[in-house]
């Protein structure tokens, strides 16, 4: 009876937070900064391997900056995509170029590497431009999710 009652508790606690608004997002953009390890525990470091040659790598385990700090993505006349970050984004990004020069930058939709530039420049302005262009769908989606943040911010 208790496991039932734990269950259905779950399973309405699922339901209000879907339909407060709390869906989670149809796009995940994660940023991560390559690491030595050194000093890191086994569980805040992972191997990666970078297209197209497969290079391994350890990144930090947790992402630098996500989907949760976009609030606006451009596409240019040439293809190149453009995504600016919140305040938070903002200074992480500035940090993670500014402190691990000569370091990869990994930056990640739905698990697949899209972008592992060599960082040789600060990005204080809370914008990263990737040189290259998404799939339409893919691009909606982050321009989706950068409103739905822009709202959410303008409810707190």
């Amino acid at each position: 009876m208790r496991w039932i009652c734990l269950l259905a508790g779950l399973f309405l606690l699922t339901l209000q937070s879907a339909q407060a608004g709390h869906s989670p997002p149809k796009i995940f953009l994660r940023i991560y900064i390559q690491t030595s390890g050194q000093g890191l525990p086994e569980t805040q470091a992972r191997e990666i391997a970078l297209p197209p040659n497969g290079e391994t790598i350890l990144i930090r385990a947790f992402p630098e900056i996500t989907e949760q700090e976009l609030v606006d993505v451009q596409e240019d006349a040439s293809g190149a995509v453009h995504l600016h970050f919140n305040h938070e984004g903002q200074v992480n990004l500035n940090a993670i170029t500014s402190q691990n020069q000569g370091r990869i930058m990994v930056v990640m939709l739905n698990g697949i590497i899209i972008y592992a530039p060599v960082m040789d420049e600060e990005l204080p302005n809370g914008e990263l431009v990737l040189p290259h262009p998404l799939a339409p769908q893919v691009l909606q989606l982050l321009q989706e999710t950068a409103q739905k943040n822009v709202k959410q911010h303008a409810h707190t």
